[in-house]
C-alpha cells in the first residue's frame, strides 16, 4: 500500500471526479482509477460508489477517508521531522525544481552561488509534484526553495502574504526537429500532416505550448505520434526523427555538439521566466544569504 493511494483517495472524494482529480493528481485518468482499484483491493471492501455523479464514498469508504486523512497528516508529519534531524550541516538547503530545470539549470545555479556566497551543501528534489504540493513542501519547510517556471496564466495565485517570489532567469520555448523531417511550413494552414512530438496534458509544458500554438494556422495538421510529461523525454523521442516537438532551449543547449535538432524558424517561439520560490516564515542565515544573492543574477539567460 503506497501513501499515494490514500492521497488519491482523498483527492477524488473531495472532487467527485475523477477527470479533475487526476488534473489535480498530475495523472491520467486511468491511473489514477487504477490506483484507486488498486487500493479498495488492498483495502478489501469498495471505498467509492462509481454509479452516482458526482461520485460518492461508499459507507466503508467514508470511515476509511476519515482514517486516511489522519495517516497522510501524521505521515508528512514524522517525514518533516526526519528531514530536519537528517541535515548535516546547518548550511544544507533543499531545493525543488522542475525536473526539466534541475537537469542544466539548477546545476549551474548552484555553482555560481559556491562563488558568490561560499560553498554550501544542498539536496536537490526534481519530483513530478502539484504546485500546491511544492507550495505546501516550502510553507513546512521541508525544503527551503522551489525552482519553476513562471505559472502558466489561469493557474492558482501565489500567496504573496505566505510565499516570496523573483524572476532568476529566462527560457526559451522553440520548436525543434531532426533533419530528416521536412520543414513542416508553420507559417501555412494547408499542407501535409505534422507528425508531433507533444506533453503529457498535466504537465507544465503541456499548458506553455498549448496557449502557444493554440490560434496557430498548422494546428489542424499536428498528428501525435509521441507524448511524455518530461522535456528530456520528448527532446529524446524528437532526436530520433519522430516528429516537431517544442522544447525548452536549455534541453537542447545542454547537449552541445551532440544534439541532432534543428531549430524550425517562424514566429511560433516564447520567452519565458524562470522563478525562484521560497517561504516568508524561512528564515534560515543560509536561506536569506540565498535569497539576497538571487538579485545578482535575475534576469540572466538560462545559460
Amino acid at each position: 500500500m503506497h501513501l499515494r493511494w490514500l492521497e488519491d483517495l482523498v483527492c477524488v472524494a473531495e472532487e467527485g471526479h475523477f477527470a479533475r482529480a487526476a488534473e489535480r493528481r498530475h495523472v491520467t485518468q486511468s491511473a489514477l482509477s487504477r490506483r484507486i482499484k488498486s487500493l479498495e483491493l488492498w483495502a478489501g471492501a469498495e471505498l467509492l460508489d462509481r454509479s452516482k455523479h458526482p461520485i460518492r464514498l461508499t459507507a466503508a469508504g467514508a470511515e476509511f477517508v476519515t482514517v486516511a486523512r489522519g495517516i497522510i497528516g501524521q505521515a508528512y508529519e514524522a517525514r518533516l521531522q526526519a528531514e530536519a534531524l537528517s541535515r548535516e550541516t546547518r548550511d544544507e538547503v533543499t531545493i525543488a525544481s522542475l525536473h526539466t530545470l534541475a537537469l542544466y539549470f539548477v546545476p549551474s545555479l548552484v555553482s555560481k552561488l559556491n562563488r558568490m556566497i561560499g560553498p554550501f551543501a544542498v539536496s536537490v528534489v526534481a519530483e513530478t509534484r502539484t504546485v500546491e504540493e511544492y507550495l505546501s513542501s516550502l510553507a513546512e519547510q521541508r525544503t527551503d526553495f522551489f525552482i519553476s517556471y513562471a505559472l502558466p496564466s489561469g493557474s492558482q495565485e501565489i500567496d504573496s502574504s505566505a510565499f516570496e517570489q523573483k524572476v532568476i532567469g529566462r527560457d526559451r520555448l522553440l520548436p525543434f526537429a531532426h533533419p530528416s523531417i521536412e520543414d513542416p511550413l508553420l507559417d501555412s494552414v494547408d499542407g501535409p500532416p505534422i507528425p508531433y512530438v507533444g506533453y503529457s496534458g498535466t504537465a507544465m509544458m503541456s499548458y506553455l505550448v498549448k496557449q502557444l500554438i493554440q490560434g496557430a494556422p498548422f494546428r489542424q495538421r499536428l498528428q501525435t505520434r509521441y507524448r511524455a510529461t518530461l522535456a528530456e523525454s520528448v527532446r529524446t523521442a524528437a532526436s530520433f526523427g519522430l516528429g516537431i516537438a517544442w522544447l525548452p532551449e536549455s534541453t537542447v543547449i545542454g547537449h552541445g555538439s551532440d544534439s541532432e535538432l534543428r531549430q524550425i524558424p517562424g514566429p511560433w517561439q516564447t520567452e519565458f521566466e524562470i522563478k525562484l520560490f521560497k517561504s516568508r516564515n524561512n528564515t534560515r542565515p543560509v536561506v536569506e544569504r540565498i535569497w539576497a544573492a538571487a538579485d545578482e543574477w535575475a534576469g540572466s539567460p538560462v545559460m
